[in-house]
């Protein structure tokens, strides 16, 4: 097979493998320091303190860019036991939350690789650091309550050999006041309520694929030198695009006949989002949606505050931020196709809402389905559709994510219109 000619390939282009390669699993342990509204941190040894165990799973897509899901189990074990967390819900009952088995985090990381997004990539680097937002829901056993959860981080490796790495991360969560126990407070509104986490441990990587620099030497798959599936990426600056659209909200507030969601529950909306794809089969998407603050329905009983009132209207409505990690199902399954027209992708969401009528913010956790139709090079049409739950401080409910029986939140049904702001289309190798 001919070599690839030095000018065909953007600067910073590397080979991908696989959707079902590099892959890798972690195992850590880690503390948590809470930090509950209204109590000093400078107390959190040892009332805010507790130990835990760690298990990852995750896949790097792009040397610049992976993903993680993470459970930490914390506070359940008597190796690890702490008679003073008085910070851990039930508040000033030490000993309950680890009698009763502590509590569970399920989590999505999105992780960047700060060497390689502004560096380049280096097969020989053995360390790396990485920032990630992260998602996911709570649950604590010591008083039956969950909630969604949102946070940021920050962690480092280095690799010991092709398979095994050392890791430390760090990051910090908010979540809402049913979790952590403290009623007279609400979550992540103009205070928050949540806890640091620091583990370390050891990274095993499930195959010893490597990504590949695309260049001069570059050849083509039936050499053997690259994987099935392969494809170019280009730089963290390519492969973006842009969208706009409308929207409907129905609402599904805990303990509401959902029969009755037209007209109590319905509400329109504007949507503006921006995205990236990193490979073909994963990309990111930042969303914004302003609802019911342009078209009004007078029949709104089911968005705080309750009652047909229009008030919420007439205060601004609310605004969802989120971010969506989209997997592209055709990519993944069947392969790349640079002339496939239709996309069909699912993503998990996660995100803050604010509520301007009860000024109130909450977090989010969602999932989604995305269909886009590609018109041309640049511009397409998508539709999609979604659903999240939230705490109960920006919807009619009053009990939402604090008990484990019920939540509140709201499906979404959006159309617009896609614009690619470049040639986003990968090149097969």
């Amino acid at each position: 097979m001919a070599q690839v000619s030095d000018d065909v390939w953007p600067q910073y282009s590397v080979a991908t493998n696989s959707f079902w390669s590099n892959w890798c699993v972690q195992l850590g342990v880690d503390m948590s320091l809470q930090n509950p509204y209204g109590y000093n941190f400078a107390n959190v040894f040892p009332n805010g303190k507790s130990f835990g165990l760690d298990f990852g799973m995750g896949k790097r897509v792009t040397p610049g860019f992976g993903l993680r899901g993470k459970m930490n189990w914390e506070n359940g074990l008597k190796l690890f036991k702490n008679d003073q967390a008085n910070w851990l819900a039930p508040f000033h009952e030490p000993g309950v939350n680890l009698d009763k088995g502590g509590y569970l985090a399920f989590v999505g990381d999105i992780q960047f690789s700060l060497p390689n997004l502004f560096n380049g990539y280096d097969e020989e680097r053995v360390w790396d650091m990485m920032v990630y937002p992260r998602a996911g829901v709570v649950y604590n056993f010591g008083v039956s309550k969950g909630s969604p959860l949102v946070g940021v981080g920050l962690g480092g490796s280095y690799r010991l050999d092709d398979r095994w790495s050392l890791y430390a991360d760090m990051a910090y969560q908010m979540t809402s006041s049913g979790f952590v126990g403290v009623v007279k407070n609400t979550g992540t509104g103009s205070n928050s309520n949540g806890y640091f986490d620091i583990n370390v441990g050891v990274q095993l990587n499930l195959d010893d694929s490597r990504f590949k620099k695309v260049g001069p030497q570059t050849r083509r798959i039936g050499d053997g030198s690259l994987y099935e599936h392969s494809v170019a990426t280009h730089s963290f600056w390519s492969d973006w695009f842009v969208q706009a659209g409308l929207d409907m909200s129905l609402q599904n507030p805990y303990g509401c006949n959902f029969s009755q969601v037209f007209p109590k529950g319905k509400t329109f909306g504007v949507d503006v989002a921006a995205g990236k794809w990193f490979a073909p089969e994963v990309g990111l998407r930042v969303k914004l949606n302003w609802e019911n603050g342009l078209f009004k329905n007078d029949h709104l009983e089911w968005v705080a505050p309750a009652g047909r009132n229009g008030i919420n209207h007439d205060e601004g409505g609310y605004m969802l931020i989120s971010g969506d990690v989209m997997f592209n199902v055709q990519n993944i399954f069947w392969g790349y196709d640079e002339e496939r027209r239709w996309h069909l992708s699912v993503y998990p969401r996660a995100g803050l809402i604010r509520n301007f009528a009860i000024d109130s913010a909450s977090p989010v956790v969602g999932v989604g389905i995305d269909n886009t139709y590609r018109l041309n090079d640049r511009l397409s049409i998508y539709a999609d559709i979604d659903y999240q739950v939230t705490t109960s401080e920006s919807s009619a409910g009053l009990t939402g994510m604090s008990v484990s029986t019920g939540s509140n939140g709201f499906f979404d049904l959006s159309v617009g219109i896609q614009i690619d702001l470049g040639n986003n289309k990968f090149r097969k190798l």
